[in-house]
């Protein structure tokens, strides 16, 4: 009896102190998952309205940064060197000018603009945000590109930084500042629509432009074309009549280049070598026996050209540029003027009647008159 007993004993001592444990455990793990309910997460599903206190100011503006009024840093930092420019009543065709143009040197007081906005101008006014106003000189000009360079006797203007037009993508956000309609400094959001478009016009040569929706109104030539991070990555050139969301801009590398080339040699010099070319077609692709998804098929070769003196031939299917395949139209384009500004040779891999050959070409720089004259 007492050896029963004493077993009924432990065994209820063991069961209390199982439960015991189990009591303890189910309450730490409760506890555990109420602490977890109220901790808020890294990234709250929603963020308030940013205050001033809560906008970047130092750095690029990236999609990690952005806040509702993202714009609102890039339009003060940008728009102060965005000035307004008067040809004068005497202007013709038109009997008042109403256009844009980008400070590029506070120190020397450099503006560019379109050559358009001062053509026939007989006096030139550059009136800045503040409200100041300064007659200004044309230094030079390139109506092919239509582009021109002012000059205003001031100093220790706020400038504006040029960034690369290259680097964007279709569908990257830009804004446009200009004075549309005389609006001084008014600021307007898009995308970039596309890139690579050409203006036909037998009186300029403007390739490669910007396509953007952001609004582009009469008076905006000149005006620039900003990114995220507050650089100038475009020239506003035009708009389409009778359109609404196209409009076009100069890519910041073909602005500077011409404007470093003007201020040097008053010209601006165009790198080539001499062939006409375009995409080729699915249809040419089969014909031509080619694999390669992309290819540039040659038109022309252009007589005592870098690419007639290289051998390069009509008929010729260029499939890969310094060793990478073609990726659109544009691309010998970017290569050529590349190599040009870097004095070296670049490589294209060609197929002539099935066979592949590589040929080093090393582009020219021709004056653009020329150029434009051995095209037409």
């Amino acid at each position: 009896m007492n050896a029963v007993s004493l077993r009924d004993l432990i065994i209820w001592f063991t069961g209390l102190l199982v439960g015991g444990l189990l009591m303890a455990t189910g309450y730490q793990l409760g506890r555990w998952s109420s602490e977890r309910e109220t901790i808020p997460t890294s990234q709250p599903a929603s963020r308030p309205v940013s205050t001033e206190a809560e906008r970047p100011t130092n750095g690029p503006i990236t999609p990690q940064t952005m806040t509702p009024d993202f714009w609102v840093p890039i339009v003060e930092k940008v728009g102060p060197a965005v000035v307004n420019i008067d040809g004068g009543q005497e202007r013709l065709p038109f009997p008042t000018n109403a256009g844009s143009g980008i400070i590029i040197d506070g120190k020397r007081g450099l503006v560019v603009t379109n050559h358009h906005v001062v053509e026939g101008a007989r006096t030139i006014t550059v009136t800045l945000k503040d409200g100041r106003s300064y007659k200004a000189r044309l230094l030079g000009a390139e109506p092919q590109l239509d582009l021109a360079i002012l000059k205003i006797d001031a100093n220790g203007l706020p400038e504006a930084r040029f960034g690369r037009s290259d680097e964007l993508k279709e569908g990257a956000w830009v804004i446009a500042i200009g004075n549309p309609y005389g609006f001084s400094n008014t600021a307007t959001v898009g995308i970039i629509s596309a890139k690579g478009r050409s203006l036909p016009d037998d009186e300029t040569f403007l390739n490669d432009l910007l396509q953007t929706d952001a609004a582009i109104n009469p008076g905006n030539s000149g005006g620039a074309l900003v990114n995220l991070k507050g650089e100038v990555v475009g020239l506003n050139v035009a708009m389409r009549p009778g359109a609404q969301g196209i409009a076009f801009a100069i890519p910041a590398e073909i602005v500077s280049d011409a404007v470093q080339q003007l201020l040097r040699h008053q010209e601006v010099r165009q790198p080539v070598i001499g062939i006409r070319y375009d995409m080729a077609s699915a249809e040419e692709l089969n014909q031509m026996g080619l694999s390669t998804p992309k290819a540039l098929k040659v038109v022309s070769v252009m007589e005592g050209t870098p690419a007639e003196k290289a051998g390069l031939h009509a008929g010729d299917a260029i499939v890969q540029i310094n060793g990478q395949p073609v990726r659109d139209v544009h691309h010998l384009r970017q290569v050529v003027r590349q190599s040009a500004q870097m004095g070296t040779p670049f490589q294209i891999t060609v197929v002539r009647q099935g066979k592949t050959r590589s040929i080093s070409i090393q582009p020219e720089w021709m004056p653009l008159s020329r150029f434009l004259n051995l095209s037409r």
